[in-house]
């Protein structure tokens, strides 16, 4: 039985949304990467945001709520494909770069007039050109698109993505177009979520999941520590989640968060590095985020912990799914962790009291050793069993 079910494991580890690649492609050489646009980056968006049924794939981009600005290629490389449709992305140039990257502007009111060119425009067409390898070749910084509003856009922006071209892995913009990019904001959480394991555990005597605000002034520092002065109690099994956003100055955007980690005593139990998202995994931000309270509240309360069947190569934890088992009455120490690319960093402290209760029979190597077993819980990506990393 149990050779069967190592067997099962392996089958499953080499399938499904979690085994696209996601490491950096085989570069051929470095290349340098260059602003899309003439002017001071400012973002509307960021990548990986919570969206229902997607992860935000790209940055946005302000225009100034205006179209025609000029965009440029990121990097060299050469122009692999055209895309005219009503829909999605709109006008979209594809620029494939010798490193491995694919870069995808989206929602252009025109190409530049050399690929305008190609076309012959009749009305609301869906086009699509594809171009071989040099046909196209263009320079980091060369004139490629004018910016618009095309497609499903909701205002002027630039939308653009990075993608590995091989595996079509999402790549966050900000590795290569970070250092571009003004930000001395930490990000902010706003509340988190108690949610105990139907007949396995209690969070204040009750087996339902439940909101507790943080109550943190809107500070918009660098760097932050809240902590909660108010004591929860707990016992058996109890996952968390966050509600929490990332900001910048001189904006009233808010973005999606890149790195949060969740500690219990100094140690980490749950890690999200929101980089390289498999296009197979777009639909499982509804299964880590709680997609029944964002259609009540319009608030993502992203799990920290991992559903028994969830596969995001960008979740990590240990073989407990980041579930924490309250079963010795003392205090537990929690600390959430959130930081964005440019490494502005908050911190929240509370102290949940493990509290005995005779409702909730703990055999906690049971439960591991159960979920160990189970068919879902071999679907982790290999490297989710990386060496934990602290932040300081």
């Amino acid at each position: 039985m149990l050779r069967g079910t190592i067997l099962s494991c392996f089958i499953l580890l080499l399938t499904g949304c979690g085994h696209e690649r996601t490491e950096p492609a085989s570069a051929c050489y470095d290349i340098d990467y260059v602003s899309p646009v003439n002017y001071d980056i400012t973002l509307a968006g960021n990548f990986g945001e919570p969206r229902p049924w997607h992860f935000h794939g790209g940055i946005d981009i302000k225009t100034d709520n205006v179209e025609g600005k000029q965009i440029f290629s990121i990097a060299d490389g050469y122009v692999s494909r055209l895309t005219v449709n009503m829909y999605g992305f709109g006008n979209a140039i594809y620029v494939t770069h010798p490193d491995g990257n694919t870069s995808v502007y989206c929602h252009l009111q025109r190409f530049a007039d050399k690929y305008e060119a190609l076309f012959h425009r009749v009305g609301n067409d869906t086009l699509l050109m594809v171009f071989p390898v040099n046909q196209l070749p263009v320079k980091a910084g060369e004139l490629i698109a004018v910016s618009g509003n095309t497609g499903h856009s909701t205002g002027p922006h630039l939308h653009l993505e990075i993608h590995d071209t091989k595996t079509w892995v999402m790549r966050d913009p900000l590795e290569k177009l970070g250092y571009l990019i003004v930000d001395t904001v930490a990000p902010q959480a706003h509340s988190f979520m108690a949610v105990p394991m139907e007949g396995q555990g209690l969070f204040n005597d009750s087996g339902e999941k439940q909101t507790f605000g943080f109550g943190q002034p809107d500070t918009k520092k660098q760097r932050t520590t809240w902590t909660l002065t108010r004591e929860f109690t707990a016992w058996g099994r109890v996952g968390f989640a966050l509600w929490a956003d990332d900001y910048a100055q001189g904006v009233h955007n808010h973005y999606g968060i890149r790195y949060s980690q969740l500690l219990v005593d100094g140690h980490e139990v749950f890690r999200a590095d929101v980089d390289s998202i498999p296009i197979s995994c777009q639909t499982e931000v509804n299964f880590w985020g709680d997609y029944d309270h964002w259609r009540k509240t319009k608030n993502w309360y992203m799990k920290s912990y991992r559903e028994a069947d969830m596969r995001l190569p960008i979740l990590f934890t240990g073989f407990d799914r980041g579930i924490i088992t309250f079963n010795e009455e003392r205090p537990y120490h929690i600390t959430y962790i959130l930081r964005d690319y440019q490494n502005n960093q908050a911190r929240y402290n509370f102290v949940v009291r493990g509290v005995k209760n005779k409702k909730i029979n703990i055999n906690k190597n049971k439960y591991l050793w159960n979920d160990y077993l189970y068919w879902q819980q071999c679907l982790w990506p290999l490297h989710t069993l990386r060496p934990v990393q602290i932040s300081s």
